[in-house]
């Protein structure tokens, strides 16, 4: 499938998830008969590999990182991912999920982790996919624009995300907008400039009860147009951020 057949791109998602071993073909399926292509992100080995066997059995986009909630892996753990990441350069649209966690532990285990990927990054000359969860300021003090980023389910404050974009970085807005005010806020708040939406599946799902999948990154797009809808036509926000996800990942 070529790009020309998708609407939607789902900046950010975990198909490669285990917990969706036995709903994946669905999923994917669902997807694709939506016109919604997705890019998903490994998080540690396991779910790298799985990223890059699920690319080339349905053609979907991968980054690849690892996840700053498993800080306390050993080196060599580390090191096995980074080395994985670097094998499949060639295969990858960005270095990610990467960044700090305000409710992991070891803070500065983390920062440290996090250089070693965004160098990482320089290296193969990718964007880099941040997860930045309570710690939004203080993971673009350690970017320093030298690396253009995305900044996944951006859930920081208004002054950053317009510091950011005037920078040339990405926020992503997830299926949170659906029902979370702070992230509304946003959406009224900031233009579509470097603006993509994400599932971040299987979680943060806008349906109760169930588990979150790329499909709903349209009800992502739906809600930015109720609240844009003065400004925009439907059809207008879909290409807009369609393009700055192309351009984002350079496909």
């Amino acid at each position: 499938m070529n790009l020309e057949d998708f609407k939607y791109i789902d900046s950010h998602c975990h198909v490669e998830d285990k917990s969706l071993n036995k709903y994946r073909e669905d999923i994917v399926k669902r997807a694709f008969e939506k016109k919604v292509q997705m890019v998903t992100s490994g998080t540690n080995l396991g779910s790298c590999r799985r990223a890059v066997e699920l690319k080339e059995k349905y053609g979907i986009y991968v980054t690849l990182g690892y996840h700053p909630g498993r800080v306390n892996a050993d080196d060599n753990a580390i090191e096995k991912v980074y080395n994985f990441i670097r094998s499949k350069e060639k295969e990858i649209l960005a270095v990610g999920e990467i960044g700090l966690d305000f409710d992991a532990e070891n803070i500065e285990r983390q920062e440290n982790i996090f250089k070693k990927f965004i160098n990482l990054s320089k290296e193969v000359n990718k964007p880099v996919v941040i997860h930045a969860r309570g710690m939004e300021e203080r993971s673009y003090d350690i970017l320093k624009n030298d690396v253009i980023s995305m900044y996944h389910c951006y859930s920081g404050s208004l002054e950053l995300a317009k510091e950011l974009i005037k920078n040339g970085n990405f926020i992503s807005y997830s299926t949170l907008v659906c029902f979370s005010e702070h992230h509304k806020n946003l959406v009224k708040n900031l233009g579509l400039e470097n603006v993509v939406v994400e599932t971040d599946s299987p979680y943060l799902s806008p349906i109760k009860g169930e588990k979150n999948e790329p499909k709903n990154v349209i009800n992502v797009i739906e809600t930015i147009w109720e609240l844009k809808k003065d400004e925009y036509s439907m059809d207008e926000i879909t290409k807009i951020i369609y393009n700055n996800t192309k351009r984002l990942y350079r496909i």
